[in-house]
């Protein structure tokens, strides 16, 4: 004979469950100040030399990765991770950055100033249409 278990017992732990979930979750998401996902540009096919080499798919990369972020809805920050120290691409090439919105449409093409060793992050000011569109970002390397 099986034994029905009683539902009061049952349910004695949900509020526990919900509490320790709760205590989990506890930051919010800030559409206004966030990550933003970056992807580099496609290395392969009909990618130039410039943007193999800058990804690090020819000889060492220019930066370990990017780091993007929008800030107060309406600036774009996009900082190296572990720029190096030098890079024969210094001087000779920048950053073409595409905004893409969540089905993937682009928005907008920014271009930085040329990459130099030691430099800080790149800040954009975005159009309010922009900024709360904006889903991820596409890096490429390019030559002036």
């Amino acid at each position: 004979m099986r034994r029905r278990s009683n539902p009061a017992r049952r349910c004695a732990g949900l509020p526990l469950l919900l509490a320790v979930a709760a205590c989990g979750s506890s930051s919010t998401f800030d559409p206004n100040n966030r990550e933003v996902p970056w992807t580099y540009g496609p290395l392969t096919g009909g990618a130039t030399e410039v943007h193999l080499s800058g990804a690090g798919k020819k000889g060492e990369p220019v930066a370990k990765g990017w780091q993007c972020r929008l800030v107060q809805q309406k600036r774009l920050t996009v900082a190296p991770y572990q720029l190096a120290a030098a890079h024969p691409l210094f001087g000779k090439a920048m950053l073409s950055i595409g905004l893409f919105d969540r089905a993937g449409n682009r928005i907008e093409t920014l271009r930085t100033t040329p990459l130099a060793a030691g430099g800080g992050a790149f800040s954009f000011e975005l159009a309010e249409a922009t900024a709360k569109a904006l889903n991820d970002v596409v890096i490429w390397y390019v030559e002036p």
